[in-house]
């Protein structure tokens, strides 16, 4: 049961609250799509130079992939601040797949840094790929129960796919 506020002030002062929050979520919105336009864009310099440039592709590589998760991680939080501003409850779910991106991006780098010129302690980045592999585990469980966690309706919802 929702309890109203009591009196025209109190109801003025929520209502001007939750007017402020839609705008916070507004500007945030188009900073984070502002933010994945820039670095798409650096991606195709990166992109460029991987095919055109003097360095070594793999270099590149690491880099454009770097660039890539991190557009992936701001859309995804982008699309979360959508769906706040459409009024849904906020979700677990594209949290989770922020944080298995960043993971994921972190094994990346950690395996570039193997294959390149640095010297790393091979034990302490084995140790480190170890505990990543055990985040990414939990992560995809945790989406997964998610997924077949039961509606309000009580059906089990599948993997949705955009239409």
């Amino acid at each position: 049961m929702k309890r109203t506020p009591d009196g025209p002030a109190l109801r003025g002062a929520v209502t001007f609250l939750l007017w402020s929050e839609r705008i916070v979520f507004f500007a945030i919105g188009l900073l984070l799509f502002g933010a994945a336009a820039a670095l798409l864009k650096q991606s195709v310099g990166i992109l460029v130079s991987m095919f055109i440039g003097a360095g070594s592709p793999i270099l590149y590589g690491s880099e454009f992939l770097d660039v890539i998760l991190l557009v992936l991680m701001v859309v995804e939080l982008a699309y979360t601040v959508l769906l706040s501003l459409r009024g849904s409850v906020l979700m677990a779910e594209p949290f989770l797949i922020v944080g298995l991106i960043a993971v994921i991006r972190r094994i990346l780098v950690i395996t570039v840094g193997e294959v390149g010129p640095s010297g790393s302690s091979v034990s302490r980045n084995a140790t480190e790929l170890g505990i990543l592999t055990g985040v990414v585990i939990v992560f995809v469980f945790s989406i997964f129960l998610l997924r077949r966690r039961p509606n309000r309706e009580g059906e089990v919802r599948e993997a949705q796919t955009p239409d």
